[in-house]
């Protein structure tokens, strides 16, 4: 009998991708939830933390620049908020429906924000008397979660700034409470100050206030600036094909074409994988637990 670590697990997790229909937007969004969901015909939840890269071939003449959510104790802490958010606010209507009707492959989905254009993963017909051509996966639902707020609004949750159909998931957990700044006005004094010879009130006040104000924005969780740089590939002079392996919080990755990012993106020397794991064959920690 095969070793644990020896065992085949069938699980598509690598791939080639397509812009679907016309170009819109010079810059490029990864969703591998979707890509592994289509290309496995099972359903992986957003929610999770994969571990990725992203490849792309020699022969490659762009520049890419490849961003991901970072995978910070904030961004965790707003994805769980609403998430309980979302639960409490369809208490009511999931415990009037039996199990059994609530959809079979709902999912915890949040938006971007980034309003980028996205790929399908790619497959082959290797057709009798030709090279095998390139099929796009397209289809499969990705609905975003939606909750109604008290004005009976729907709205959905985005890694990206408030509207009025939108929360923002980090100016909402940034709502949730800023550091204390205690003592925020220092005394100068110290109790039975006249009785020891080496007190010293400079030092009384050192003790005071150097700490009192945290190694941090304490007013804010820097809501606007929610991705990471994971590197820049290029075939090029100064050559790097590949970022090598790095966390992808929700699956979301985002990638542009050109120095500046500006140019439209070039897919075909693009290449996705994802880790081996014990999440349906890859690996991707959970987010909400």
């Amino acid at each position: 009998m095969a070793k644990k670590s020896e065992m085949h697990y069938p699980v598509v997790r690598e791939g080639r991708m397509q812009l679907t229909g016309p170009t819109t937007t010079p810059q490029l969004e990864v969703n591998i939830d979707h890509y592994l969901s289509k290309c496995n015909r099972r359903l992986y939840r957003q929610s999770r933390n994969y571990t990725m890269k992203i490849d792309i071939d020699a022969g490659a003449t762009q520049t890419y620049n490849v961003f991901a959510l970072s995978d910070s104790w904030m961004n965790e802490r707003a994805l769980k908020m609403g998430y309980d958010m979302y639960l409490e606010n369809s208490e009511d209507e999931r415990d009037r429906l039996k199990s059994k009707s609530l959809a079979r492959w709902n999912d915890f989905r949040v938006y971007s924000g980034s309003n980028y254009q996205t790929c399908n993963p790619l497959q082959f017909n290797a057709a009798p008397g030709g090279p095998p051509t390139p099929t796009e996966l397209a289809a499969g639902n990705f609905e975003y979660t939606f909750v109604v707020d008290s004005a009976g609004v729907s709205k959905f949750f985005s890694w990206g700034a408030a509207t009025a159909s939108r929360y923002s998931l980090l100016e909402e957990y940034d709502k949730a409470g800023n550091a204390s700044q205690s003592p925020e006005i220092s005394t100068g004094d110290m109790p039975y100050d006249d009785l020891m010879a080496d007190d010293d009130a400079t030092m009384a006040n050192a003790l005071q206030t150097n700490g009192q104000k945290p190694p941090y924005d304490r007013t804010g969780v820097n809501s606007g600036e929610t991705w990471v740089k994971v590197g820049t590939l290029s075939a090029g002079t100064a050559q790097r094909l590949s970022t090598g392996f790095f966390k992808a919080p929700c699956g979301i990755v985002l990638i542009t074409g050109g120095t500046a990012g500006t140019e439209v993106v070039k897919t075909a020397p693009i290449q996705w994988t994802v880790k081996a794991g014990d999440y349906k064959g890859v690996h991707a920690p959970s987010l909400l637990e």
